[in-house]
């Protein structure tokens, strides 16, 4: 009866929360279930007949869940994910309550959950996953997660507590890499490609061996602590990938690459820009080799997939291209920099920095963002959010001259004025943290200009 119950509450808590326009049901119905039965989730997900697939990481966490699921259902797979991306238990809670019948009942096959970093020792307490994909571990949050060895030592306490899951690991990132030492159901994927170097020293959040302690070696950097490495103390070195991209090519619309599973190559064409999203694809590519999805299946999918909400999302606003990049740490920021200046054309930035739970209240992260790159190009860069003039300073000691730079701390008036300041012939960038992104997006939503991410 408690699961009945719990379900339906669920249900009239996400209508009515539409009907008074409280948001699309992605938390609350999760969080009221939970209240009433603390094992709905665990209770729910026995209904999946293929599992369960987790997602976690710092960046690309939605990205990687929404390839996975394109995949998964372009293969004939009936697919459960918590969209939304609310990814603490509660939103998987609502996507499973909402998802099922009165009764409990699920007509999807297989689950493929987003799922924060600190929440994973909670929801492994309920759930047993076929797969765990980690994307990468970045200093992000540091008001809750500390530095990077925290928030390793959190994943690794959360898998050791699943012996039985595969894990689909980033061979390129030495912190992820190290998950999976000494482990057999171990799949790793990575880039082989020399001509890719990191443009930046900043926002290296490691630089040390996390076996032995030792200073790593890197003979090939991309990005952050990204590449190839070594230790020459230990011998812990990049694992052997069973899934590389080699030949990347990066533009201001779309990478290429040619995709290795282990001795069998097919090219890659996926609609997005930037080397983080070839990762968040290859993690993706990874699972459906996991999961048996023909190759071809795979390439397709990625060929035509859609950004997920704030993630590269393009749209015209009063005959004028914009996007929506979300940014939240350091390294995230200046792979997007790093994108969007491939662009050689004159371009309008509105920046939104939060402070807010959600957005982490520690902002000294913006330090580490190369906000000189500003200088290719941008004709006007737009301040705002509650910490507009924090940005503001840091584009000062950027160098950024204060003449292109407008605050304006209000949100829904600094789009505007971003708009307004875009020539057709240009490109807005959008680029807020989470919460300001939410704000921004409902804003164009009520304009009729994006979809509700909750509209299914």
């Amino acid at each position: 009866m408690k699961k009945i119950f719990a379900i339906f509450i669920a249900k009239q808590a996400a209508f009515w929360s539409r009907i008074f326009g409280r948001g699309g049901g992605g938390a609350l119905p999760g969080l009221l279930a939970l209240k009433i039965n603390p094992e709905i989730v665990k209770e729910l997900t026995t209904n999946l007949d293929k599992g369960v697939i987790l997602v976690t990481g710092t960046n690309g966490k939605t990205t990687t869940s929404k390839m996975i699921v394109e995949i998964l259902k372009a293969s004939g797979l009936k697919v459960l994910s918590n969209s939304g991306g609310s990814n603490l238990t509660r939103g998987i809670a609502s996507e499973l309550a909402l998802k099922s019948s009165i009764f409990g009942n699920i007509k999807d096959e297989i689950g493929v959950y987003e799922v924060d970093e600190a929440t994973m020792p909670e929801v492994m307490r309920f759930v047993k996953p076929k797969a765990i994909v980690i994307t990468n571990i970045f200093r992000d949050q540091l008001d809750r997660y500390g530095e990077v060895d925290k928030t390793a030592a959190i994943l690794k306490k959360s898998i050791q507590d699943s012996p039985e899951s595969t894990l689909i690991l980033n061979a390129d990132d030495p912190i992820v890499a190290s998950l999976g030492k000494d482990r057999e159901n171990t799949l790793y994927f990575g880039i082989t490609d020399e001509r890719l170097e990191a443009k930046s020293d900043l926002a290296i959040d490691i630089k040390d061996c996390l076996i032995c302690g030792h200073e790593l070696v890197y003979p090939h950097r991309y990005y952050g602590h990204i590449g190839q490495y070594v230790c020459e103390n230990c011998g812990f070195v990049r694992p052997k990938t069973k899934i590389t991209a080699k030949n990347v090519r990066l533009s201001p619309d779309n990478t290429a690459a040619t995709i290795t599973v282990d001795k069998e190559s097919e090219n890659l064409s996926l609609p997005m820009t930037g080397l983080y999203s070839l990762y968040n694809a290859l993690a993706a590519i990874s699972t459906g080799d996991f999961m048996k999805v023909d190759h071809k299946t795979i390439l397709k999918a990625l060929g035509k997939l859609t950004p997920a909400f704030g993630r590269m999302e393009t749209f015209e606003v009063n005959g004028k291209k914009a996007v929506i990049h979300l940014v939240k740490n350091p390294t995230g920021f200046n792979q997007v920099l790093e994108a969007i200046t491939q662009n050689r054309k004159n371009k309008t930035a509105l920046i939104a920095l939060n402070d807010n739970f959600a957005d982490g209240t520690d902002i000294s992260w913006i330090w580490d963002v190369e906000f000189e790159l500003f200088k290719a190009g941008f004709r006007k860069i737009i301040v705002s959010g509650i910490r507009s003039e924090d940005l503001r300073l840091r584009l000062k000691y950027a160098n950024i001259t204060s003449r292109i730079i407008e605050t304006e701390k209000d949100l829904k008036k600094a789009l505007d004025t971003a708009v307004s300041e875009t020539d057709v012939s240009e490109t807005l960038y959008i680029l807020p943290t989470y919460t300001a992104m939410l704000d921004i997006r409902n804003n164009l939503v009520q304009k009729g200009i994006l979809k509700d991410y909750w509209t299914k």
